[in-house]
């Protein structure tokens, strides 16, 4: 099969083309190009698509997705309550799709689609396996059918040569074990419970450890080894490692912390902090001298963190005296506050001895044609060599640190509380008293955010972050809604404080949170508005018409992006092209999932129109768009655009996640970003994991809808293969 090299995939841009036009983005900041000719750029590099890259994004996209529909399609269609088909029936539809998907593997064996059809036909054999039972009612534990399915998925994951099948395998031998353990528990009245097991359990966890921690040491070896000698192999590809050890430091965290309530009183609880000490260290010694990867680095601090925070409550011994719990907020703020610090120390070091992100004889050389095609003078070039690229934060880091600003954020207001309580300003609580020492927070965050120093943003980042949820709480208690407007009056309350945050706050990561609050605040207050004062089919019109203003902003945003670069709101344009699809992404979980929410907060259903909303106003939105587009700015791409906004939308107003989560796939690829794709694809896949459980339509109806899309998926393919040129002069062609 054909490999694909770690440093991008090959239906994607490099990472250090990537890194060369973010660099360019900051010469069209300090007016130094123009936009017209980063854009240019763009296209050299490959980061804005012409016909040739979609086609070469779009094939093994629309084929993987199409792929993945058929099997889920199958699953759903195994899940549902099927008795009146005779038993042949079901075996035979289940085996000619994995007989199906063997045969394109054999008949495209060194074609990339072999490795999307080898990797369902492993996903398959797992319906086949619950269908046998299902129909037989054999009696096997869950267990059996994941340790059969796990020989099936090993062979193929030998022959297959890829770490998605070895991801699968390695998936389903620890829901295997989970579920042997629970079983054996169980058997033995030990269930959820680590502190009575017997020695066979606790010897069972020993060893399920060891054998994590070994798998982990296998792959990595293989991984330096290929990306030593092989580095264009599947094995030099560092993400399933990085989910690997995340999920042993997972194990390991939640179980020291656990039982540092008890410490001292076994030995099974410090032979299992041992090891995990021993993990850490030896993490540290590879990853910061050896091998240096920050993304390791990261997953070690985050399980420092976490349990350190836990060990500095127990050394109070859960005392709930003021001076203590002052004290315990101030030392995990610090904590907290500490580790975030030496992450971005780390990342600066590590960008001295190499840049991670880029491969240095592809970035000489990238820089070299585009100053032969006239694209970048040597003033540009010297001046994107000086600059200090380490302050661009990859996405994990940025996650670790956002979730650090959250944690330290609770511990500040915390404190403050203490304080109002110290102070007797709590007895009879008013605005005031909460606005007041919020507006203190905030210029303090203010003055953070405007020094220089990741150290010092990180830390007011956390600071904007109390200040503004003590502002709207105080803003809240000005109002005093009742139970009927609750929700109307906390979102529009908080709408103004978000908004004159979010400028007055320079910082990146802040102003995407709170751009993601506001684009969910702005459809909750409008879906509750309508709800309270608006017939059904009236408000769902309405709601649909804010959700498509909504989505033609963004869409205008993406197109003008680098000219809004150029102007006096460059600092708001990437909060706002991330931020606004961010909060689409909740509000279409928030939908699915709104049945069990208005059951658990409230007595009467209160989300039954949003979804339908959601899904109209997506599909309008992009319908409107790429219609403009075509009609108006006559953009060359529109034979791309416009069939993919009409099946985007279609797939919208049925299910609006599945809709937003394919038009994410083709920004991802426009904007040249793996991160966007990423995301895309874990949204994907978590919204049809809501959509199987809450979505009030029948299984049959979710199986045949999803047979129905994965046949037009695989269609599609075929066409944009027959349609799009392979070749139109793109990146690195014009030489």
């Amino acid at each position: 099969m054909i490999d694909i090299a770690p440093d991008g995939i090959s239906w994607m841009p490099s990472r250090t083309a990537k890194y060369l036009c973010r660099q360019t983005e900051r010469l069209v900041q300090g007016g130094n190009l123009t936009p017209d000719a980063c854009q240019r750029i763009y296209a050299f590099c490959g980061v804005r698509p012409g016909y040739a890259q979609w086609r070469t994004f779009l094939i093994p996209v629309l084929f993987c997705l199409g792929l993945l529909s058929l099997v889920a399609g199958a699953l759903f269609f195994v899940a549902w309550n099927w008795a009146h088909m005779p038993k042949i029936t079901k075996f035979a539809l289940m085996e000619l799709l994995i007989v199906a998907l063997a045969a394109v593997v054999w008949w495209r064996w060194y074609h990339r689609a072999a490795r999307s059809a080898l990797l369902a036909a492993g996903l398959s054999f797992g319906a086949l396996f619950a269908l046998y039972g299902q129909v037989y009612q054999t009696g096997a534990d869950s267990w059996e059918l994941f340790r059969a399915w796990l020989c099936v998925l090993l062979p193929l994951a030998l022959i297959a040569r890829q770490n998605s099948l070895w991801f699968c395998s390695w998936l389903v031998a620890n829901l295997a074990f989970q579920l042997y353990y629970t079983t054996l528990s169980l058997s033995l009245e030990n269930a959820l419970s680590f502190d009575s097991l017997t020695y066979l359990p606790t010897a069972a966890l020993y060893g399920y450890l060891a054998v994590l921690a070994l798998c982990l040491i296998l792959r990595e070896a293989l991984a330096l080894q290929a990306i030593k000698h092989h580095p264009e192999s599947w094995l030099a590809s560092r993400w399933f490692s990085r989910v690997m050890a995340g999920f042993l430091l997972l194990l390991l965290t939640s179980i020291v912390a656990g039982r540092l309530y008890d410490w001292g009183r076994d030995i099974h609880f410090t032979l299992i902090t041992g090891f995990w000490l021993i993990t850490l260290l030896t993490g540290y010694y590879l990853y910061r001298y050896r091998h240096p990867d920050l993304c390791m680095l990261t997953l070690g601090t985050a399980s420092l963190t976490a349990t350190g925070c836990v060990l500095i409550m127990q050394l109070f011994d859960n005392s709930y005296d003021v001076g203590d719990l002052f004290l315990i907020g101030c030392l995990m703020a610090v904590w907290v506050a500490g580790n975030g610090v030496l992450l971005l120390h780390w990342r600066r070091r590590l960008y001295e001895r190499a840049p991670v992100d880029v491969a240095p004889a592809e970035l000489t050389m990238l820089t070299e044609k585009l100053r032969q095609h006239g694209l970048l003078n040597q003033t540009q070039i010297q001046e994107i060599q000086q600059q200090d690229h380490s302050s661009h934060l990859p996405w994990y880091l940025r996650l670790a640190l956002s979730i650090g600003g959250w944690v330290a954020a609770m511990l500040i207001l915390l404190l403050l509380a203490l304080v109002l309580y110290m102070a007797d300003l709590l007895n009879d609580p008013n605005a005031a008293t909460v606005i007041l020492p919020s507006l203190i927070l905030a210029a303090i965050a203010g003055g953070l955010l405007r020094t220089r120093g990741e150290g010092k943003h990180h830390i007011g980042l956390a600071w904007a972050i109390a200040a503004t949820c003590g502002l709207c709480f105080g803003v809240f208690l000005l109002v005093e809604p009742d139970g009927e407007t609750f929700i109307l009056v906390s979102s529009l309350c908080a709408l103004p404080v978000l908004a004159v945050m979010a400028i007055a706050m320079p910082d990146r990561s802040y102003r995407f949170m709170a751009i993601t609050v506001i684009t969910l605040l702005l459809v909750l207050s409008g879906h509750s508005l309508t709800s309270l004062y608006l017939l059904p089919a009236a408000g769902l019109w309405v709601i649909s018409a804010l959700v498509a203003c909504v989505i033609i902003f963004w869409l205008w945003i993406v197109r003008n992006q680098l000219n809004l670069q150029a102007g006096h709101f460059a600092q708001a344009v990437l909060p706002l092209l991330h931020g606004i699809p961010a909060g689409l992404i909740v509000l279409c979980l928030l939908a699915i999932n709104g049945g069990f929410i208005s059951d658990f907060f409230w007595d009467m259903p209160r989300f039954t129109t949003l979804q339908f909303g959601l899904g109209g106003g997506i599909a309008g939105g992009l319908l409107l768009n790429t219609l403009y587009q075509r009609l108006v700015e006559k953009t060359p791409l529109s034979m791309i655009t416009l069939p993919a906004a009409i099946l985007c939308g279609a797939a919208a107003v049925y299910a609006p996640g599945i809709g937003l989560g394919l038009w994410l796939l083709l920004m991802a690829r426009y904007q040249g970003s793996q991160d966007i794709l990423l995301v895309s694809g874990c949204f994907i896949m978590l919204y049809v994991s809501g959509w199987y459980y809450f979505l009030d339509v029948t299984l049959l109806q979710k199986s045949l809808l999803l047979l129905v899309s994965g046949v037009v998926l695989l269609m599609l393919t075929w066409v944009v293969k027959k349609v799009l040129p392979a070749r139109t002069g793109g990146a690195y062609e014009n030489q």
